[in-house]
């Protein structure tokens, strides 16, 4: 699911092609008390002139650096 962190942004909705406005991907990792690694990807994005905006493109908690690059490659590779 695509959240964005605005509320006009929230009521308009993403375009359908996100590839023309996303100016940068951030990765997030960080590790867990139960030795889990938390991953979070989120898009920068520029809808209009100037503004830019975070989306999340997704996360979730795995148990292995190679389960962290699929959920990474999923959520990238999935919005082009």
């Amino acid at each position: 699911m695509l959240q964005q962190d605005t509320a006009a942004a929230r009521t308009t909705g993403p375009p359908p092609d996100l590839t023309s406005i996303i100016q940068f991907y951030s990765i997030q990792l960080a590790p867990m008390a139960d030795g889990h690694l938390y991953v979070g990807v989120t898009a920068t994005i520029c809808e209009r002139e100037g503004e830019l905006d975070n989306m999340d493109m997704g996360s979730g908690r795995v148990d292995s650096i190679d389960k962290a690059l699929t959920l990474i490659r999923e959520a990238i590779a999935s919005r082009h």
